[in-house]
């Protein structure tokens, strides 16, 4: 049997924030949404002093390359469709074990 991790790191602009705690709200946002929907693992791994800038970290786990690499591509479509952020970078890794 084999496992495979998928991950993405979103990188995000985020507008309209005049405030950490407003910047705090949308990215609680997108993870709650993007985690009910994908059934994923989400945090905020860099920038969090940034008002306009966020970076969230992404795992999948499963044993098809193809239908994680799917479930990423559609993560980040999601993501880019909630209208709170627009992705500026999403580089994705699928690693076998």
């Amino acid at each position: 049997m084999i496992m495979v991790i998928g991950v993405m790191e979103l990188e995000l602009a985020l507008y309209d924030n005049e405030s950490l705690k407003a910047k705090r709200s949308a990215v609680k946002r997108i993870i709650h949404r993007t985690q009910n929907k994908f059934n994923v693992a989400m945090a905020e791994v860099e920038e969090q002093d940034a008002l306009d800038r966020a970076v969230l970290g992404c795992v999948v786990v499963g044993n098809d390359t193809r239908f994680l690499r799917s479930i990423l591509d559609k993560m980040e479509d999601f993501v880019e469709s909630l209208g709170l952020a627009e992705v500026l970078d999403a580089p994705k890794t699928l690693e076998h074990y």
